[in-house]
């Protein structure tokens, strides 16, 4: 089955990344969604940026700009930087006026998942795995066991993993216990990775390049 195919930040090969005009070009070339990182500024609005030590006197886009415009169009993949768990809250906030179709919560901050789940009890929460809580001295029992424990301590349902540390051994218990599996292609050997994601049976990865559409 063809995983769902995100764009990580929009369509950056055309335009900077986490900007109202790079998700309308990824959704225009067929993106099934777009990915964007998410920070409260001192006004305490949820503003559209990835850096933690963003510019304060820059203009980034509102989340609830993102939100209206882009909310029915497919899959929002909402990624909370902030450690502040009011961010969570007015994240949830937007999420309820809003209401889009289609959209899951995302963060690598294990502190804010008691928050995250109290806030979307019966949405998509997707867990980020950093490549450091893998260590080589690990069999890969020990990796699956580990990995199903995060997921199950931070109320998550989706797994994000480097592509290199699926198998089809954590394939398989995932959708065994009910979770989705998610990974990130960057631009080099695409096409390549693209086909591991398929040959694995992930669900849905997120990517750099836009021109990846156009070779599936």
């Amino acid at each position: 089955m063809k995983p769902l195919i995100i764009a990580h930040r929009g369509d950056t090969i055309n335009y900077p990344e986490n900007t109202i005009e790079a998700f309308k070009s990824a959704f225009e070339k067929d993106a099934d969604g777009i990915e964007l990182d998410v920070h409260l500024n001192k006004n305490n609005e949820v503003i559209v940026v990835h850096d933690y030590l963003f510019d304060e006197s820059k203009k980034y886009p509102l989340l609830k700009d993102v939100l209206k415009q882009f909310g029915q169009r497919g899959r929002l993949e909402i990624e909370i930087k902030f450690l502040d768990p009011k961010c969570v809250i007015k994240v949830g906030e937007l999420i309820r006026k809003y209401k889009p179709k289609d959209f899951e919560i995302t963060s690598s901050v294990l502190p804010l998942f008691p928050y995250i789940k109290k806030e979307f009890p019966n949405e998509k929460i997707g867990l980020i795995c950093g490549t450091k809580l893998i260590e080589d001295w690990m069999p890969q029992e020990f990796i699956e066991e580990l990995l199903l424990a995060y997921l199950k301590l931070t109320g998550a349902n989706v797994l994000h993993l480097q592509l290199d540390y699926y198998t089809p051994d954590i394939i398989k218990l995932l959708h065994k216990n009910n979770f989705l599996a998610h990974t990130h292609l960057k631009r080099e050997n695409v096409l390549e990775n693209y086909k591991k994601v398929v040959k694995l049976g992930i669900d849905q990865c997120s990517f750099d390049g836009i021109d990846l559409i156009g070779l599936i």
